[in-house]
């Protein structure tokens, strides 16, 4: 099993959370092949982290529409493992996270997450439940294998992340529920699900269904 940690450091606001998110990379107990994190701005990236085994900082040269997360697919197209982690730059993956991995049958093995003073574990879905389903049921820090970004990688869209599960779904990915809480997501004040129109999101994700419905549930 082998497994890449990525992430996207676009932006003065974002880079600076690099020093932390780094050190969290570092204290995990499975080590990642890789480490590639995506900016507009390599020296700046260089300067700020703790360099580390298997780390590559590679120049995004997207200019993005909508969300600079999409910028992802830069740094994933520079994965040689079978696991992609796309952890943001934000969030704070903890030490066990990974431990699980090599015993995952599924494609996709969601993560629980630590939302402020919550746990919110992983839900038990089926690809069924994820292409149903207006309302997001997996966790955008969840490691999925490559392949399933091959077939369709992520949209320049703001809710990427979801219409990302509704693709992998569609593909035929399987879906397994870690047992623990896995990373913390961190609340601040540039949080796109913080500043979002949800109400919008599950429209634009509805209208995404719909164009599947002759898809076969399972």
């Amino acid at each position: 099993m082998s497994v890449a940690v990525v992430t996207v450091a676009y932006g003065e606001r974002y880079r600076m959370f690099l020093p932390e998110w780094i050190e969290a990379v570092k204290n995990l107990r499975t080590r990642p092949d890789q480490i590639i994190i995506a900016t507009d701005d390599v020296e700046e990236c260089e300067a700020l982290i703790e360099w580390l085994p298997g780390t590559t900082i590679v120049e995004t040269l997207i200019e993005p529409k909508n969300h600079p997360q999409v910028c992802v697919n830069d740094a994933i197209r520079e994965v040689d493992a079978e696991w992609v982690c796309k952890m943001d730059v934000d969030d704070r993956i903890y030490p066990h996270a990974l431990d699980r991995l090599a015993d995952c049958d599924a494609d996709v093995f969601m993560f629980g997450i630590r939302l402020g003073q919550m746990n919110l574990p992983a839900r038990h879905v089926t690809r069924g439940d994820v292409l149903r389903t207006p309302h997001n049921l997996v966790f955008s820090g969840s490691p999925f294998r490559h392949w399933v970004w091959k077939r369709a990688p992520y949209e320049d869209m703001i809710c990427e992340d979801w219409m990302f599960w509704i693709n992998a779904a569609y593909n035929g990915a399987r879906f397994q529920a870690s047992p623990g809480i896995d990373y913390e997501y961190m609340i601040h004040g540039d949080n796109i699900s913080q500043r979002g129109d949800l109400a919008q999101w599950e429209s634009i994700v509805r209208q995404r269904q719909n164009e599947m419905r002759g898809y076969v549930l399972s």
